[in-house]
């Protein structure tokens, strides 16, 4: 079974790599957010799961040059490091059977841990963890454990989206990318909804246990297929290097002037801006709708999970297949415009609207799926875009440089929520954010750079 040859196979196998990213981020994002919010904690606090689990995906910039200098080709290109990146993953959840003896996430709640590892806790923001500490708080260690987990995390989804540049088709992208989207938000619902569930009737620890399990699950499917035809299944495994697009080692120099070069036009450089200022609104929205639906209208922790793993995640899975669809059918530089016009408009309108939000003729419920609907329209859209304009030898980095500054944008977009404003301020403020990113996307201009990588390739003699 090889991933190059068989289209419904490479499908299957990207969308079950994003679906083991999708879980422990559901989980981490929503459901311990607002269990932590009820038991005590102000919004500014929770902040620090949040950038903490959100900063290792912005460091996925940092894992591209490795990916693209250092390669195991008889295995495949990107196999290896999707194998090591799920391995790690696995270990990291594993390691937190810890977690069993916190008992109610409350600001009294501590956890033990040996006087060597204060160090690595000590460095969290926030953290008031000094060497050679026997505990440390309940918020701290979850952070600093899926600080570790998405280290890894982010190291697969790297390779995945790298997988993603060297095995689809022109035609197929938008598609298949919003069958991956989608794959990621079922694997958010599980982790959202089945997490909070899971809290609910079995504890903490069994919860991450059985998320470790999936992982292991994932991982041995991995290992059973290759990228291309003739290549190892297994390290011991018969097979050769089948690939020919680059050498099994190669200069991070060389990457990173290739890099250089594809940021040159105006297109590509913009996207960065592009990037970041996206996602800076998913930032503000984390936080601050699990602050408001518990604090505000009085939901409980499970009760905001489960309706984010449901009708968050249906909104999601929607926006993300009609954004492939859509983009392939009507450009994907248009369809991330009128993205961004719904996430605005739906932030602004909700903050807006705040005078009636404890009437009893208000729901808030729609603006989960609003929004999050709005949000995987315009990021599926977006991806494609992104894709079409990495075009030098180092498109997987370039492509990478995308999405790491997105996760950046989201980071910062976390910060905000550091401001003592009121949470309807917040929604206006991140429905602002919005706005910006969709003027730069209309001075976008992604034909020209496929011109330019056609001429590219015909001067290395690649042909088109």
């Amino acid at each position: 079974m090889n991933l190059k040859e068989n289209r419904l196979l490479r499908t299957a196998m990207l969308c079950l790599l994003y679906f083991a990213q999708g879980f422990p981020w559901g989980f981490v994002i929503y459901a311990l957010i607002a269990i932590f919010i009820e038991g005590g904690f102000t919004r500014v606090e929770t902040v620090l799961i949040s950038s903490v689990a959100i900063l290792p995906w912005s460091f996925k910039f940092l894992w591209a040059p490795l990916i693209d200098s250092i390669r195991w080709p008889s295995m495949g290109l990107r196999k290896p490091w999707i194998v090591l990146a799920q391995f790690g993953m696995a270990v990291t959840l594993l390691a937190t059977d810890r977690i069993g003896a916190i008992g109610p996430l409350t600001p009294e709640a501590t956890v033990k841990v040996s006087p060597w590892m204060s160090w690595f806790f000590s460095w969290i923001p926030d953290s008031d963890v000094v060497d050679g500490a026997t505990s440390v708080s309940a918020i701290v260690f979850v952070s600093g454990v899926f600080f570790l987990h998405n280290c890894f995390a982010s190291l697969q989804d790297v390779a995945t989206d790298a997988l993603a540049v060297d095995i689809l088709e022109e035609e197929e992208r938008g598609r298949v990318n919003g069958f991956m989207w989608a794959s990621k938000l079922f694997g958010t619902a599980v982790g959202t909804y089945g997490g909070a569930v899971m809290i609910e009737n079995y504890g903490m620890n069994a919860t991450i246990q059985v998320q470790a399990a999936m992982v292991l699950v994932i991982l041995a499917v991995v290992l059973m297929v290759t990228e291309r035809p003739g290549e190892k299944r297994f390290p011991w495994s018969k097979g050769k290097t089948v690939s020919k697009q680059t050498a099994a080692l190669r200069s991070p120099i060389v990457v990173m002037q290739e890099l250089f070069r594809a940021l040159a036009l105006w297109t590509t450089a913009i996207g960065v801006l592009v990037a970041i200022l996206y996602s800076v609104c998913q930032g503000v929205f984390i936080n601050l709708a699990a602050d408001t639906f518990v604090k505000v209208f009085d939901w409980t922790a499970i009760e905001y999970a489960k309706a984010q793993g449901s009708y968050g995640v249906c909104g999601e899975v929607i926006g993300a297949l009609a954004g492939g669809f859509f983009c392939d059918r009507f450009g994907r530089r248009k369809m991330a415009f009128i993205g961004g016009l719904i996430v605005s408009g739906s932030l602004i309108t909700f903050g807006l609207l705040h005078p009636y939000w404890l009437s009893d003729s208000f729901s808030p419920l729609w603006i989960i799926p609003l929004f999050k609907g709005a949000i995987a329209f315009q990021t599926v859209c977006l991806f494609s875009l992104f894709m079409k304009i990495a075009w030098t030898t180092a498109a997987a980095t370039q492509f990478t440089l995308y999405m790491a500054v997105s996760n950046f944008g989201m980071y910062l977009g976390t910060q905000l929520n550091r401001l003592e404003w009121q949470q309807w301020q917040l929604f206006v403020l991140g429905g602002a954010t919005a706005l910006i990113p969709i003027v730069l996307i209309a001075t976008m201009r992604p034909e020209r750079v496929v011109a330019r990588r056609l001429e590219d390739e015909k001067s290395r003699g690649i042909g088109s």
